[in-house]
C-alpha cells in the first residue's frame, strides 16, 4: 500500500490549501472566487502562487476547511474526497462562555479549569494579552523570539520537529504587518514580564484560527494548553468571533473543547482538455476513495487518516534531562550563613524551576514569596523556604 502511495503522489502538484491559502492568503489558481461561509464575503488574496498553472498536469489541494466555499471553473474537473481530521468551536448559538462551557464540560470539569486559572494566578505573578491590531515591534520580536525556544525545546525534547520549523522565517517576517492589518494575532501568558504560553493566531472576519502554539515546559503542571484555549475563546466572546479552529490532528483536548468535528475536503484537479489526466484522475480518485474504506474498516492502516487520538503519543512533559530531587522537610531555623539565595531565572539554575513550580503548585505560593537557597559544601542540595521550608537533594 505504501508503494501505491508513493506513485499517486508522483503524479500529483500539491497545493496545501491551508497552510498557502489560509494561512499564507495566497491565491490559489484553481477556484474563481473563495468565499467565507461564515460571514459570505469573498476573501481578496493579494499574493500569487509561483509558476503553477491549474490548466497544466494534475493538482491535489489539500485540507480545504469547511468554512470555505470555492467557485469552480468550466475549464477544469474537480473529484473531492473527505480525509483528514479537523476540530472548531462554533460558538455562534451561545451568548456566554460560560453558556458555551455549560455544553461542553459537566459541572466537575468546569470547575477544575477554573481552578487552574485561580492556581496559576496565585503562584505566579500572571498576565494575559492578545495583540490583535497592534504591538511594539520590540514586544513582537520578543514574542517571536520567544516562540521559537519554545518550540525548539519542546520538539528537541520529543525527538520531533514541529511543522513550523521549516517556514519559521516566513512567519517571523510577515506576522507583525498581519497583527496590524487584525489578520493575525499573537496570545501571551506572562509570568511578571516572562513569556510562558505563547498561540499565534490567524483571523478571517469572525473566524479566529490557533495555528501555532507553545508554552514554556518548566510550567507543565500549570495546564497552560488549558488556560490558554479558555481566555481566548474569552476574548472571541467578547470581540465578535465566532469560530474558533484548533484544525487537523485528532487530540483529546480538542474533542473536550471543540463542539465541531469536520473532514478536510481535497480536490483532484485537471484540465479537461487533457483526456490522459482526466482518465488518470478519475482512476486516482477511485483507488483513493477505497483506500479510505478499508482504513475506516481497520483492514489497512494509514497514519495519515487515522481518527485514532494521538495525545498520548510521544508526549512526555519532562525536559531531558529531568533532574529528581527527594524532598525532606527543614525548620526555618535551620536556615543558616550556609545557605546562599539564589534566583532560578539564572540560566545556571533552570534545572530548579520544575520542582519549584511543583512546590508552589502543591502549597499554594506565589513565586515571588518564596526564597530558594543552594548550600555550601553540599553540591546538588537546595532550599524552598516559603510556607514550608523544604531541602531538595
Amino acid at each position: 500500500m505504501k508503494k501505491i502511495k508513493s506513485l499517486i503522489l508522483k503524479k500529483f502538484l500539491i497545493f496545501d490549501f491551508y497552510n498557502n491559502t489560509i494561512i499564507k492568503r495566497t491565491s490559489p489558481p484553481f477556484f474563481k472566487a473563495i468565499t467565507n461561509n461564515n460571514t459570505n464575503q469573498t476573501i481578496q488574496f493579494e499574493a500569487k502562487p509561483e509558476k503553477l498553472n491549474a490548466n497544466k498536469g494534475l493538482h491535489y489541494i489539500t485540507y480545504i476547511p469547511p468554512y470555505i466555499t470555492t467557485s469552480k471553473y468550466e475549464g477544469l474537473k474537480y473529484r473531492s474526497l473527505y480525509q483528514f481530521i479537523g476540530f472548531l468551536a462554533d460558538i455562534s448559538a451561545y451568548d456566554s462562555l460560560e453558556a458555551y462551557m455549560g455544553n461542553q464540560f459537566g459541572a466537575k470539569s468546569r470547575s477544575k479549569i477554573r481552578a487552574y486559572c485561580k492556581r496559576l494566578d496565585t503562584c505566579f505573578k500572571t498576565t494575559y494579552k492578545l495583540y490583535y491590531g497592534a504591538i511594539e515591534k520590540q514586544d513582537y520580536q520578543a514574542i517571536m523570539d520567544a516562540l521559537e525556544t519554545m518550540i525548539s525545546r519542546r520538539f528537541n525534547q520529543r525527538g520531533d520537529t514541529h511543522q513550523a520549523e521549516k517556514d519559521w522565517n516566513y512567519y517571523k517576517e510577515t506576522t507583525y504587518q498581519l497583527i496590524l492589518d487584525k489578520k493575525a494575532s499573537l496570545f501571551v501568558i506572562y509570568d511578571n514580564n516572562k513569556h510562558i504560553d505563547i498561540c499565534l493566531n490567524y483571523h478571517f472576519n469572525t473566524i479566529m484560527i490557533n495555528y501555532i502554539r507553545a508554552f514554556d515546559i518548566d510550567y507543565a503542571k500549570f495546564r497552560l494548553g488549558y488556560i490558554d484555549i479558555y481566555k481566548q475563546l474569552e476574548w472571541c466572546f467578547d470581540n465578535n468571533h465566532t469560530i474558533f479552529d484548533l484544525g487537523a490532528g485528532v487530540f483529546s483536548y480538542k474533542k473536550q473543547w471543540c463542539n465541531v468535528t469536520y473532514k478536510f475536503r481535497n480536490d483532484i484537479v485537471n484540465s479537461k482538455t487533457s483526456i490522459f489526466n482526466t482518465c488518470l484522475s478519475f482512476y486516482i480518485h477511485k483507488l483513493l476513495k477505497l483506500k479510505l474504506y478499508l482504513n475506516s474498516k481497520n483492514i489497512i492502516s494509514d497514519k495519515a487518516n487515522l481518527s485514532k487520538d494521538v495525545s498520548n503519543s510521544n508526549n512526555n512533559l519532562e525536559e531531558s534531562p529531568y533532574y529528581s530531587f527527594n524532598q525532606t522537610p527543614i525548620n526555618a531555623n535551620d536556615i543558616t550563613s550556609d545557605f546562599i539565595k539564589i534566583n532560578i531565572e539564572n540560566p545556571e539554575y533552570k534545572f530548579l524551576r520544575q520542582p519549584v513550580f511543583e512546590y508552589l503548585y502543591l502549597n499554594f505560593e506565589n513565586k515571588n514569596t518564596i526564597t530558594i537557597y543552594k548550600i555550601n559544601n553540599k553540591p546538588n542540595t537546595f532550599c524552598i523556604s516559603g510556607k514550608k521550608c523544604m531541602l531538595l537533594n
